[in-house]
């Protein structure tokens, strides 16, 4: 199992697009104590928001980028802080509509 970043559109609610976070594992012995810890309020598992929010979450991106910088190490540091780079390049452009919800789950 994995955590993403979805966009479900259309008359189904088909997931269109994905953004990869991170591993079960991985998230739930790093993402989540990170959140936590920094008191995100947008950002995890769960969780949605619209495009009207998509700063509030690049900042809770960057915070986590940083706690990954100053508690992780080697690959785990690699993971998380490509992770954040990824969805603060992707999460904007996910946005096709100005209606749309990005579910995190």
């Amino acid at each position: 199992m994995s955590v993403s970043v979805n966009r479900e559109e259309g008359p189904d609610g088909d997931i269109d697009y994905v953004i990869p976070v991170s591993t079960e594992d991985f998230y739930w012995a790093n993402w989540y104590p990170a959140s936590k810890e920094l008191g995100v309020k947008i950002f995890y598992d769960g969780s949605r928001f619209t495009k009207e929010q998509v700063p509030e979450v690049l900042r809770e991106l960057e915070l986590l980028k940083g706690w990954a910088k100053a508690h992780l190490t080697g690959r785990d540091l690699e993971y998380m802080v490509g992770r954040t780079e990824t969805l603060q390049q992707k999460i904007p452009d996910a946005f096709d509509k100005d209606d749309t919800i990005l579910y995190i789950y």
